[in-house]
């Protein structure tokens, strides 16, 4: 693709807004992650998800290592958790890893979903990662959701909250 080309993918993709989502995995000297907004349902029977990740990625090339991953939808209040993991580290971390089965997941996410890697795909200079949901657990009301639209981080209020700002779980639909 051109210079040209890929810029105007890029700018006309950026009117999308997204959720932002934290990929983690086990590292060597403890966990790891990268900040996406490729997230997608797959399927309901078995419970799959896709993501995107740069061929270059040191966490996608971990995950092919390790096998597992958490998936972790980031609230509002979490932006600092993804601006670290998308390459501007903070010095000192405001969030808490808890871990299942030797999986990561990042304390305070609107949804984790534990998986295992069962497939991978080239994309381009991405590749395609899919992961079979192992458990799945989340807040019994979602908090406001850190999204993101126009190359930069954006908020959602909704119209109607409940007393604690959220949202229930329950009132999400699936359009499959």
């Amino acid at each position: 693709m051109n210079g040209d080309t890929a810029q105007a993918f890029r700018t006309l993709f950026r009117r999308l807004t997204t959720g932002v989502t934290l990929i983690a995995v086990a590292g060597e000297a403890g966990p790891t992650g990268m900040t996406v907004n490729s997230l997608t349902p797959v399927s309901l029977d078995p419970p799959l998800l896709l993501f995107c990740a740069s061929l270059t990625s040191a966490t996608a090339k971990r995950i092919d290592t390790v096998g597992a991953f958490s998936v972790n939808l980031l609230s509002a209040s979490q932006q600092d958790v993804s601006t670290h993991h998308a390459g501007r580290p903070l010095q000192v971390p405001t969030w808490r890893w808890r871990e299942t089965e030797c999986v990561p997941w990042v304390e305070g996410a609107n949804a984790t979903f534990r998986c295992r890697l069962v497939a991978e795909h080239p994309g381009g200079d991405h590749r395609i990662l899919i992961g079979q949901i192992d458990e799945m657990f989340g807040p019994a009301t979602a908090a406001t959701p850190l999204l993101y639209h126009g190359g930069k981080y954006a908020r959602l209020s909704y119209d109607e909250p409940d007393q604690t700002g959220g949202q229930h779980i329950d009132e999400f639909w699936w359009t499959g």
